[in-house]
């Protein structure tokens, strides 16, 4: 039975197996069970999988897992990826505009030139992730973790970053106008005379490093 053809008894049975995990709080794990190796196939097995194994996921109470995916170029617009586990995948210039990513794990990831505008990633963890030249402009980023993130040349105008931490970012020659900055951390993150900030922002007063 592939993961394609699930019968019924078979989610039943994957569900009950679930529902008796649930007494502990969810956790990232470094090794996948059975379920999540299962969702994961049938999800990279193509769009007109994604959404049942979305659906599967979210019935069984586990996380999408998706470490070290090769998903570069991929067109994943508007694609529900909230929660999932991409620690250290590839989404090289991948289209995840209108996605949303809330509570998603990229650590380590590669997001290089990837289009994220207008994509809800508050709450995600993107701390050491690569991010140069992505378009983040209008993205929530409230409450986000962009911790030694590199955002060289990234486009955030008008993003949400209320609260997020940025500290140790590199945003040399990014734009930040229009974002909102309220209440992030910025201690130690760089920029140059090519950054753009919010009009009234001051960088320095932040905690920020000019280079």
């Amino acid at each position: 039975m592939t993961p394609a053809h699930l019968t019924l008894a078979a989610v039943a049975a994957l569900a009950a197996a679930g529902a008796a995990r649930r007494g502990s709080p969810a956790r990232h794990l470094p090794q996948m069970t059975n379920e999540e190796r299962k969702i994961r196939r049938l999800w990279l097995e193509g769009p007109d999988h994604r959404e049942q194994a979305r659906e599967l996921a979210d019935t069984l109470g586990v996380r999408l897992m998706l470490e070290g995916a090769n998903l570069s170029g991929a067109d994943l617009r508007e694609a529900d990826l909230s929660g999932a586990d991409l620690t250290g995948a590839n989404l090289h210039v991948a289209n995840l505009s209108g996605a949303d990513l809330t509570g998603a794990i990229l650590r380590g990831a590669d997001l290089y030139g990837t289009n994220l505008s207008s994509a809800n990633l508050s709450g995600a963890k993107l701390c050491e992730t690569e991010l140069s030249e992505a378009d983040l402009s209008g993205a929530n980023l409230s409450g986000a973790d962009l911790s030694g993130a590199d955002l060289e040349e990234a486009d955030l105008s008008g993003a949400n970053l209320t609260g997020a931490v940025l500290h140790g970012a590199d945003l040399r020659r990014s734009t930040l106008s229009r974002a909102d900055l309220s209440g992030a951390g910025l201690t130690g993150a760089r920029y140059d005379v090519d950054t753009i900030w919010p009009t009234r922002f001051d960088p320095v007063a932040a905690g920020a490093i000019e280079e």
